[in-house]
Order: structure tokens, then C-alpha cells, then sequence
């Protein structure tokens, strides 16, 4: 049996390859997680008409909690290992993006399924790390969510396309 922090990790796992596919992204896991990513969202090729870049990719940093229950409206906080903040705010080749991934507290709700209808409850906000300060803790590092960035289809699109445009995606933009 799955541990209940694995059942959140599949069910992290479950919801960003379903945002990516439905908006006609692929989503391709790294066997080892040396670099701070979990996997790779990809295009395949020209997204854009002003894209730069053929076949653009963005490297994603997937966690998921059901400890926390985030306010409308505002954001909230979220503890990093000091190794992945570090990772995730230095300039990169491939853009690099933290994406959290909240569940209700009650397991009881994180999935309902039908004949009709899969549900996975709550959903996942992205953000990025890039340019921000060193840490001055030596273990963990809380980094801010914005509750606006709702990692939805369309959402995705907008960073693949600023992948593709190779512009950096900054923290809250």
C-alpha cells in the first residue's frame, strides 16, 4: 500500500499530466531528481508565431500538501528544502517553475469517481523562483504562492509560450 505522502505525490502527478495533455503538452518524468526538477512539460514544435524557440520545455518542481488551506485572495507559504530553492531561482537553460499542488485536508475528498466523472479536489498553483535572494536558512526556505497563479490549462500555455520566447518567467508574472 501507498503511504499517504506517496498518495499526494500520484495524485500531484496525475493532475499536472492532465492540465499539460488536455492542452497538448507532453509531460516526461526524470527517473532522477539530481537538479530539482520532477519532470518536464514539453511542445513540440513552433507554439507560438513569435516563438524563438522550437519545441519549448519547462522544468517543474511538484510538491503536494493537504496541510494547509489557503485564503481567497491571498496566497500562502510554503517550506522549501534549502537544495530545491537554490535550484529552483538560478537563471537555467530550461525555465524552471515550483508548482504546489493542494488537497483538501480530508483524504476522504481528494477523489470521487463515476461512470461519469473523475475528481481530483482542489487544485495546483505554480510560481517561480527566479531571481530571488539567497537563503539565509541553512535547511528550508518558506517562498511565497500567489493564489492568482491557478496552474490551469491556459496558465500553462502562457509559460510555454514565454518558454518559447525565451523570456524569463519571474516570481508573480
Amino acid at each position: 500500500m501507498l503511504s499517504e505522502p506517496d498518495i499526494k505525490e500520484e495524485l500531484s502527478y496525475a493532475y499536472l499530466h492532465a492540465v499539460a495533455s488536455r492542452s497538448g503538452f507532453s509531460c516526461e518524468n526524470v527517473h532522477k531528481d539530481r537538479d530539482s526538477i520532477d519532470l518536464y512539460i514539453r511542445a513540440r514544435g513552433q507554439l507560438h508565431p513569435e516563438s524563438t524557440l522550437m519545441s519549448p520545455q519547462l522544468g517543474v518542481q511538484l510538491k503536494a500538501t493537504s496541510a494547509l488551506d489557503p485564503l481567497p485572495g491571498r496566497g500562502f507559504g510554503f517550506r522549501l528544502t534549502r537544495k530545491n530553492y537554490d535550484d529552483l531561482r538560478l537563471r537555467c537553460m530550461v525555465p524552471r517553475i515550483l508548482v504546489v499542488f493542494v488537497l483538501p485536508k480530508d483524504a476522504a475528498a481528494w477523489v470521487a469517481m463515476s461512470e461519469e466523472e473523475l475528481v481530483i479536489r482542489r487544485c495546483a498553483y505554480w510560481c517561480s523562483l527566479l531571481g530571488l535572494p539567497d537563503s539565509e536558512n541553512e535547511r528550508t526556505q518558506e517562498v511565497h504562492v500567489d493564489r492568482k497563479n491557478v496552474l490551469t490549462g491556459e496558465a500553462l500555455h502562457h509559460l510555454m509560450v514565454k518558454a518559447s520566447r525565451e523570456e524569463e518567467i519571474i516570481h508573480g508574472a
